[in-house]
Parts: C-alpha cells; sequence; structure tokens
C-alpha cells in the first residue's frame, strides 16, 4: 500500500486490491474542499480505483454549494467508471453532515453505478470492501467478547 499526499487529505491507495482510502485531514476549511475531491476524482480515474473507503471525519460541513456541485457534477462523472464496484463512506456523529452525504447520494443515486455503504468506523468499512460476501472475515466467538 503506498501513502499518497494531498494538503487536506491522508491517503493510501493498494494497486493489489485497487483500493483507495482517504482521510481528511483536520478541520480545514471548505476552500480546499474542492481541490481535494477534484484530486481525489482524477485519483480514482487513473488508478482505476475499484474500492474506495472515504473516512468522512474531520470534514468541514459540506455547504450547499458543494451539495449541489457534487450530487449534480461529480457523481455522475465518478458513477460513470466502469471499475469502481463500491463505496463505503465512514460517517462521524456530525448530524448536519450525516444528512447531506444521504441527500447528495439521494439526488445522485440514478447516476451511481456501483454499492454505497455506510459505517460508524474504519473497521467495518474496511472489512466490507475486502470481503465482499455476507460473511464477516472472522467469526467472533463467544469466549472472544468481553
Amino acid at each position: 500500500m503506498e501513502a499518497l499526499q494531498f494538503d487536506s487529505l491522508n491517503l493510501f491507495y493498494d494497486p493489489a486490491f485497487g483500493l483507495l482510502y482517504h482521510r481528511w485531514r483536520g478541520q480545514h476549511n471548505m476552500h480546499r474542499f474542492r481541490p481535494a475531491v477534484e484530486y481525489l476524482q482524477r485519483l480514482v480515474q487513473q488508478c482505476a480505483v475499484e474500492s474506495w473507503v472515504a473516512d468522512l471525519n474531520g470534514l468541514p460541513n459540506i455547504g450547499f454549494d458543494e451539495q449541489a456541485w457534487l450530487s449534480d457534477e461529480v457523481l455522475p462523472s465518478i458513477g460513470a467508471l466502469p471499475h469502481l464496484r463500491q463505496m463505503a463512506l465512514i460517517l462521524n456523529t456530525d448530524t448536519y453532515n450525516q444528512l447531506a452525504v444521504e441527500s447528495i447520494l439521494h439526488v445522485a443515486e440514478q447516476h451511481l453505478n456501483f454499492d454505497v455503504q455506510f459505517f460508524a468506523d474504519s473497521v467495518g468499512a474496511m472489512d466490507w470492501v475486502l470481503n465482499p460476501t455476507s460473511q464477516p472475515a472472522a467469526q467472533v466467538s463467544p469466549r472472544m467478547v468481553a
């Protein structure tokens, strides 16, 4: 897995799995939001990403203009990519952004040709993208539970 650099994102890409993981770094202002999303868009296309884990913790509040841009322009272009199969969204407890993300996806859903799932943490998200069956990666025995 290789670490990639962009000022407002922590990024990791694993070509063996076709997997991109990104997390917002710090509480950046919205003036860095569009350049970061455009960078991600290019990366998903150039690397033929199949599975994308987007950790939205640290993401600034998504304004109405950005919501419209994402649902009208960004998601339709990403949805047209034939190699992208799944996207895991890790949402934090910020109710505003949770509602914004759900609204963006609802508006753009006719353009999405890949599976989208919501997760509370990166463990569940990574398990879903790396183990696409309905079975968890490891069975938990009753003795393992505290």
